[in-house]
């Protein structure tokens, strides 16, 4: 986990710049806990923060190339970074360090926009031509690491975190009413946008170009394929063995660190297929971890333990009670910066704090299986959607949609009959964000929101983004769009931010994930629907690929999401956070929700007799979290007082360097 944070073409006095720059710095410093980075010029300024993972001596940032030319900042981790070494060595390019931080800044000196396609890693960076004046800011394919950006004045500034921006004096500090709408209703903010006034995220694949005074986004990666690259498996026995082989790849990569390993365990089929091809490639036992969730409806040990006697791991057991989320929500919120839904973000943090006391810095998990592989219920309920829409009936749909559910219902007691009659109701409706729609449209948002702007409007921004990445998208299946929609919404915006990048930060530990290699994406989506989702069995050919290598208790078990105690830890209860958040004093400086709204909100969740059902339960997260995020972000940001002296391993000052005439 590291972090940057800088500007270019400022204007300003050299100390104005470095006191501007130590503040951005101190702002993210909880990312990078083992050393800050500065490097200072007359057009460009950056921080860096940094924690170490590989060549934790020489690999320190910013770096510099020797013509003193190129300058990078990195956050995350470029997997394939010996591979690239070796060809960039064969046309003569030297290295000093063991780092992928050198390999990134050489790739990027040597090939230009063309090396970010041979890029397979996790990262956002920022990388400055000092001849030219240019600097580019570039994420992944998949938005696995997060980087901000706005303009004011003049001058573009750019960090890891929202917090490295609001430390700049002229950012304003203002929650954007329709795009708070729009996180909240898909449940993470639409790719690009944040849920602030005048501050953007580089979309995944995409990079930023600044060049005199003129900003330009650019896409270097064009999406998912349904075609694959290499020729297509010709059966099932095929493309088991193909899937086995691209994952085992993936996984072999993320090994690659000069500290500990270990992995997550959570009891179902992703995380038993990372741990049991890691347990298989290293040469030490697996260092395991799993969470014991207070007020879960399903016992998890079991799965998890015959996972850990198959290992014969050192495994850690972690539990996560009431009091640690109402205690740890409002931080996990401040370290987020978007309204959250569930509250497995604080169960992250919790699991992250003790994989760092474990003495693991890097851990593998098993996000986005379900996204590729058809892993939710709702890929079930497109199904029949689908096929109701063209035969122009609904009949039978609720009884066969029933027994399909398995994750689905311990989390949404709509019954079957209401979920068509939601579809029925809206038959002339346009289908495209199919099944997806109940729950875009269900939870009260529009009822909090006074904005500009209606839910046809907010699915109108979403579809542009994704038919911008997916020029086929209305042409693809409901299941696959279904699966995209998830990736883009879900996946990319709440659980590589909220829980993969976040839940690490401030403890040391940095999280990959084997399923997000573009590799297995890719080779994911190009298989048939049918291998993905038998009938009503997700996942198939991922429980049928390691049939024969994992307990059968747990290749023959549902979906099942983690859950931790949520809304029902958090309602009011005498004069802690919740009550002050609440107050109407603190709704009205928001300036855009509804006091009415709110109020009954507040009310149907002190009602409930036991669980908040949804989609009340997961709007009253929502509130809170919007509350905090103006209370923490807005109207009492604070920069913290960091020394950042006593890690300041690299202090650079470009003006003092020449500007390369002769080098040219």
């Amino acid at each position: 986990m590291c972090g940057v944070v800088g500007f270019i073409d400022s204007g300003l006095r050299k100390d104005q710049r470095l006191d501007l720059v130590r503040r951005g710095i101190r702002a993210i410093a909880h990312r990078g806990p083992d050393e800050v980075g500065l490097y200072d010029s007359a057009a460009f300024t950056l921080g860096t923060v940094r924690l170490s993972v590989i060549d934790p001596r020489l690999g320190q940032q910013p770096m510099v190339t020797p013509d003193n030319r190129y300058i990078a900042g990195f956050n995350g981790e470029i997997f394939n970074y010996l591979e690239l070494r070796s060809e960039l060595e064969t046309y003569g390019i030297r290295f000093k360090t063991n780092s992928d931080t050198e390999v990134l800044l050489h790739s990027l000196a040597y090939w230009g926009h063309d090396a970010l396609l041979r890029l397979n890693g996790q990262f956002g960076f920022v990388f400055y031509d000092k001849w030219e004046g240019q600097l580019i800011l570039g994420r992944d394919r998949f938005g696995e690491r997060p980087l901000f950006y706005t303009e004011q004045d003049g001058t573009l500034y750019f960090a890891s975190e929202i917090k490295g921006l609001f430390a700049f004096p002229r950012v304003p500090r203002e929650l954007a009413a329709d795009k708070v709408r729009r996180a909240m209703r898909y449940w993470s903010p639409v790719p690009g946008e944040t849920c602030f006034t005048g501050i953007d995220a580089i979309p995944p694949g995409h990079v930023l170009t600044v060049r005199d005074g003129k900003a330009e986004l650019s896409k270097y990666y064009h999406g998912i394929a349904r075609q694959p690259a290499g020729p297509a498996p010709k059966s099932f026995e095929e493309a088991k063995s193909g899937l086995r082989d691209v994952i085992r790849e993936s996984i072999r990569l993320r090994l690659r660190t000069d500290y500990k390993l270990g992995t997550y365990i959570s009891g179902g089929i992703d995380s038993a297929v990372v741990s049991s091809v890691m347990n298989e490639l290293i040469d030490e036992p697996l260092t395991t971890f799993s969470i014991d969730a207070a007020d879960s409806p399903v016992d998890e040990w079991p799965y998890q333990k015959a996972m850990v006697d198959q290992l014969g791991s050192r495994h850690v057991r972690i539990p996560v009670t009431r009091a640690q989320v109402r205690e740890r929500f409002p931080h996990v919120v401040r370290q987020c910066e978007q309204p959250l839904h569930f509250t497995a973000p604080v169960a992250y943090g919790v699991l992250a704090e003790q994989v760092g006391l474990a003495g693991v810095r890097v851990i593998l998990g098993g996000e986005g299986a379900d996204e590729l592989l058809a892993g939710y219920d709702i890929a079930k309920e497109a199904t029949i959607l689908e096929r109701c829409l063209r035969q122009g009936s609904f009949a039978g749909a609720a009884e066969e949609l029933a027994p399909t559910l398995n994750d689905m219902r311990y989390s949404d007691a709509t019954k079957t009959t209401a979920i068509f009659q939601f579809y029925a109701d809206r038959a002339n409706r346009d289908f495209i964000l199919g099944a997806h729609l109940r729950r875009f449209e269900t939870e009260p948002v529009d009822q909090l929101i006074d904005a500009p702007g209606d839910v046809f409007d907010d699915h109108a921004v979403l579809l542009r983004r994704l038919r911008a990445d997916f020029p086929d998208f209305d042409q693809r299946s409901a299941v696959d769009r279904s699966m995209l929609l998830d990736m883009h919404t879900f996946l990319i915006g709440y659980g590589m931010t909220c829980l993969g990048d976040r839940a690490g930060t401030g403890f040391g530990v940095e999280g990959r994930y084997p399923f997000m290699d573009f590799n297995v994406v890719e080779y994911a989506a190009s298989l048939p629907t049918e291998w993905k989702l038998n009938g009503a069995r997700e996942k198939h050919i991922l429980r049928e690929a390691y049939a024969d290598r994992l307990p059968r208790e747990i290749v023959d078990r549902p979906k099942f999401g983690m859950r931790v105690p949520g809304s029902g830890a958090l309602l009011p209860d005498g004069d802690d956070w919740v009550s002050d958040v609440l107050a109407p004093s603190t709704i009205r400086r928001v300036g855009f929700l509804v006091p009415e709204a709110v109020d009954q909100l507040v009310e149907k969740a002190k009602s409930a007799t036991s669980r908040i059902l949804y989609p009340f339960g997961d709007a009253y997260v929502h509130l809170l979290s919007v509350l905090l995020m103006e209370e923490f972000l807005i109207h009492d940001f604070q920069v913290p007082d960091v020394d950042i002296d006593r890690i300041m391993m690299r202090n650079i000052d470009g003006d003092l360097d020449p500007v390369g005439s002769a080098a040219r």
